[in-house]
């Protein structure tokens, strides 16, 4: 079984309706957004956008 991990690339705009993974709250289109990768049991990693509040600076999760 795969570890799940979280890591940031970058911020940016979504181009499309989100969902953080921290907070489960839509991320408005608007709005700046933190780009990663998720991990997933099964399979690769996928890309992710969280809100910003929901990340400290350092990158990791709140």
């Amino acid at each position: 079984m795969a570890t799940r991990t979280d890591t940031f690339e970058y911020a940016t705009y979504t181009n499309k309706r989100e969902t953080c993974p921290s907070c489960t709250m839509p991320i408005p289109l608007n709005q700046l957004a933190r780009r990663g990768m998720l991990g997933q049991k099964d399979g690769p990693p996928k890309v992710a956008y969280w809100h910003t509040r929901c990340v400290n600076a350092d990158g990791s999760r709140r």
